[in-house]
């Protein structure tokens, strides 16, 4: 009878035995949380403002420094700042000037108004969900003190007992904005999590001729002309620097969702008419984001801004259980955030262009140059004057056997030299070569990193590899390294030591993720001993480099109490890997392009050629890639072989100034039609060497002269007509159109490129 039972109401049972797991974990998870909260006395009393809401004010000047002038409203502690060069005047909040205030909620119309917005989380309510206030009508407190160059203003929003003090200066033809930590004050119960910063500042309403330029990929534009052809329904977009703010193992690793909320640069801009400005966080910018408003999201104004993230923030699962025979769990989600602040000032710095400079390849160069003169982008690798050749060889790949599942090699260590050897017998003789999977399939997901597979050849292919790049230069061999996740199958990995936990104290993972091991985030301080241990088995090698998979692509704090690391102590970390490996010797390849990355890397690979695609972008520009052109050598994401049409795949490389790519393998593609490669069904090298050929002899004969030069200029001269500029003035018209255009007297066929250089048409 019991056993009848049983089987009868089997589903039921294992589901509600899920389901009281789950309450159980979810209960587990919230005392953690509570653990970890923060707890104020609720003593506090709002003191009386000092400031007329109602009173608007007038703009005075703050400071003057060369072809800047900084004004300041104590009415209302807003700021412009005017170009005395083009007279353009830079607001921070909406007036009647731009933007209509009758007929707008209250909410809107503070917020248009605001020079600051701070989001916080109330403490004696647990389960609140977070609170936004707008300087605009929640701050009643405001004191300004008079700096060198600048004004500092603290900004009381008194019911809420947070006090903030934003500095305002004008340096080096720049305004720069500051947040000093030590002079963010909570006196109550509700603690500070993000601060937006001059959300309005340069917002025009769509009668303007310009653009929003925000970090969606390699660089995205949103165009005020275009707000009439957009859905009535479109969305803002929000990119949060280096990974996305929801610190979860799927949402990290999901393809898709990093694209479309990661950001690898903090950096955004805007073109009004005949100016244009271009911000980036230079103090703190692992910690910020970008938030952009197109018109039409609920005003007609096209406003973009950046957001600081002053405490980390995470989600608590809470379930519940509705009964009967379809027992099911349901759940919904909670926040609790960091009972500290995280550290550092911050610091925003605008620059303020116009003229030639005023689109987004004046935006470029000024981030090019920020970058050059904070040391994080120098002069690498790049072999000027002659198109270089980028592969990636997979190595190897597990397929499924009767018992066990078997390693089939692909592309041997041998097999290599063969590759490159023949195309070099084609003149292609300059080649960045990416070794895949050279560990072995599963091993090196794992985050193994040693020894070589036996069989690609074992050490002694490896040593032979080794000799092979010694005495063929030009030929750059990486191979490819992971540390920056395990699993439960990681060899000498502490699933409670060496991996990364939130601040819940609950492991960043992803259970049964694939092949059924659970998955994590390691450690940086483990991945610092391992990288070292991996330099230090490479040192029979000296010839052969070393390419970082996720070091250019993910860095999340971690709370692990065996060694905690703020997200600013992880970039830290992983740049020490990149900067040890170039010490030892090694040119230091990264797949990834967040900015740590640059300063270290020669080699910066799959970098992404479009935006991700939302609604509210009208076009995807190289602006990453014009920024390192000339500096580091790089290769876009769209590989040739695996392109629908390989034609418009090169005319890409062309707009973006990439090395030509390709994923080959010598055994057939149809090895991998049982495993996790099984996307790449065309990478057989007899196949496609005799495109690869062509394609590279066509692109070092018309290009290859200009080829290590900066990309100083792109402009987007109609549908499907783009035009890049080389510093030496060198131009390239590129067609996408399947017709052939006529553009200032330069005949460009349907689908190809012209190169015009002092006249000359190749």
């Amino acid at each position: 009878m019991i056993k009848e039972f049983i089987k009868k109401r089997l589903g039921t049972i294992i589901v509600a035995v899920l389901a009281l797991g789950l309450v159980a974990w979810g209960a587990v998870s919230i005392q953690k949380a509570r653990q970890n909260a923060i707890t104020f006395d609720n003593t506090y009393q709002a003191p009386e403002g000092n400031r007329d809401l109602g009173d608007t004010g007038s703009y005075v000047s703050a400071a003057k420094n060369g072809s800047l002038e900084l004004l300041y409203n104590e009415a209302n502690g807003a700021i412009q700042v005017r170009n005395l060069e083009s007279g353009y005047l830079w607001k921070s909040i909406a007036d009647g000037e731009i933007l209509d205030m009758e007929g707008l909620n209250p909410q809107w119309s503070a917020y248009a108004q605001s020079p600051i917005t701070i989001t916080y989380n109330d403490l004696a309510k647990r389960d609140a969900s977070p609170a936004t206030r707008y300087a605009g009508k929640d701050c009643t407190w405001l004191e300004a003190k008079s700096l060198d160059q600048g004004v500092a203003v603290t900004y009381g929003f008194l019911a809420a007992g947070i006090y903030v003090t934003v500095e305002y200066t004008l340096e080096d033809g720049q305004l720069v904005v500051r947040v000093p930590m030590d002079q963010i004050r909570e006196e109550s119960t509700f603690a500070l999590t993000t601060l937006e910063v001059l959300p309005f500042l340069g917002a025009a309403g769509n009668d303007v001729d310009g653009y929003l330029f925000y970090p969606d990929g390699s660089g995205a534009i949103t165009t005020y002309a275009n707000s009439t052809e957009r859905s009535s329904n479109v969305k803002s977009a929000s990119y949060y620097t280096y990974t996305n703010r929801n610190v979860d193992f799927m949402t990290l690793y999901n393809g898709d969702s990093y694209d479309r909320y990661t950001a690898a640069m903090p950096v955004y801009g805007i073109k009004n008419d005949g100016d244009a400005l271009f911000g980036i966080v230079t103090q703190g910018a692992q910690d910020s984001g970008v938030s952009v408003y197109p018109s039409g999201i609920v005003i007609d104004l096209n406003h973009i801004g950046f957001q600081l993230y002053i405490r980390n923030v995470f989600t608590v699962n809470m379930f519940n259980i509705s009964g009967d025979d379809e027992t099911v769990v349901t759940g919904t989600a909670i926040q609790r955030v960091d009972r500290n602040m995280i550290p550092g000032d911050r610091e925003i710095r605008y620059y303020l262009l116009t003229g030639e400079d005023a689109d987004y390849s004046g935006m470029a160069r000024a981030y090019r140059e920020y970058l050059t003169q904070t040391g994080q982008l120098a002069d690498r690798e790049v072999v000027s004057g002659e198109m270089p050749m980028t592969l990636e060889l997979l190595m190897g790949v597990n397929q499924p056997g009767i018992l066990f599942d078997e390693y089939v090699p692909m592309t041997t260590f041998e097999e290599t030299e063969e590759i490159l050897d023949s195309l070099r017998e084609q003149g292609i003789r300059n080649t960045r070569t990416l070794l895949r999977s050279w560990v072995s399939a599963d091993s090196e997901a794992d985050g193994e990193y040693w020894p070589p597979a036996g069989g690609l050849g074992g050490k002694r292919g490896l040593a032979g590899l080794n000799d092979y790049a010694a005495s063929n230069p030009g030929t750059k061999l990486y191979l490819e390294a992971q540390f920056t996740s395990v699993t439960s199958d990681t060899k000498g990995i502490s699933e409670t030591a060496d991996v990364v936990y939130n601040g819940l104290n609950t492991e960043v993972s992803a259970a049964n993720y694939n092949s059924g091991k659970n998955w994590y985030f390691l450690n940086p301080g483990s991945a610092l001993e391992r990288s070292a241990d991996f330099l230090d088995k490479l040192g029979k090698y000296p010839n052969l480099n070393v390419a970082y998979q996720g070091l250019g692509m993910y860095a999340i704090p971690d709370y692990n109490d065996n060694a905690p690391y703020t997200k600013a102590e992880t970039v830290e970390a992983m740049r020490r890997i990149l900067s040890d490996t170039a010490q030892s010797g090694r040119s230091v390849g990264v797949i990834g392009a967040n900015q740590y990355a640059y300063g270290c890397s020669d080699y910066l690979c799959q970098l992404r050629e479009n935006s991700y695609g939302l609604a509210i972008t009208d076009y995807a520009v190289p602006f990453l890639e014009m920024a390192l052109s000339g500096k580091v050598a790089y290769a876009t994401d769209g590989a040739g072989n695996l392109a629908s049409d390989l034609q418009e795949q090169k005319l890409k490389w062309v707009e973006y100034g990439s090395m030509p790519y390709f994923i080959l393998t010598s055994e057939s593609a149809q090895e991998l039609r049982e495993s996790d490669y099984a996307w790449l069904f065309s990478s057989t090298f007899a196949d496609w060497k005799d495109r690869v050929t062509e394609v590279w002899q066509e692109m070092e004969g018309r290009l290859g002269r200009v080829y290590g030069q900066q990309i100083t200029e792109h402009e987007i001269l109609g549908q499907d007509l783009v035009r890049i500029t080389y510093a030496d003035g060198t131009q390239v018209y590129i067609n996408y159109a399947r017709e052939e255009r006529i553009e200032q007297g330069v005949l460009i066929p349907g689908q190809d490129y012209v190169v015009v250089e002092g006249g000359n048409r190749k």
